[in-house]
């Protein structure tokens, strides 16, 4: 079994006004620490109502203390602003993730299976004309 490269990587695009989160790899609390200051040094450069699009698809959290930096992050990503959040998911994770949001920041993520759809849904977001 090919053991997944550790991944973590957190994007502003500017022009779609547009965070990016990859989460990939079985992933610590020591890994994933500075998580939410990451968060909140990229979303600055973004406008409020900003779109996030989360891949967590080949994310496995391993060990105690995961959720907690977790949901500092969904914190940060409020308090920056966020508008819609995307989220890329493969079973069971993205339903954990959820509930965290759910429960504690009070949105719901749009639930994708790859990039490729979260991208189709950011832009029946940013244009909704478009969907007419």
């Amino acid at each position: 079994m090919k053991k997944s490269k550790k991944e973590i990587l957190i994007r502003a695009d500017i022009n779609r006004n547009r965070l990016y989160t990859t989460l990939k790899g079985t992933l610590t609390k020591e890994d994933i620490a500075t998580l939410p200051n990451d968060l909140r040094k990229e979303a600055k450069k973004l406008k409020p109502g900003y779109t996030a699009i989360s891949n967590v698809k080949e994310y496995n959290p391993s060990g105690e203390g995961i959720n907690e930096i977790l949901n500092k992050t969904m914190k940060a990503a409020v308090e920056t602003g966020v508008g819609k959040v995307i989220r890329v998911v493969s079973g069971e994770e993205g339903m954990v993730l959820e509930n965290i949001s759910k429960s504690e920041h009070g949105y719901s993520a749009i639930i994708c299976k790859s990039i490729s759809e979260a991208e189709r849904e950011a832009k029946k977001i940013e244009n909704p004309r478009e969907n007419l």
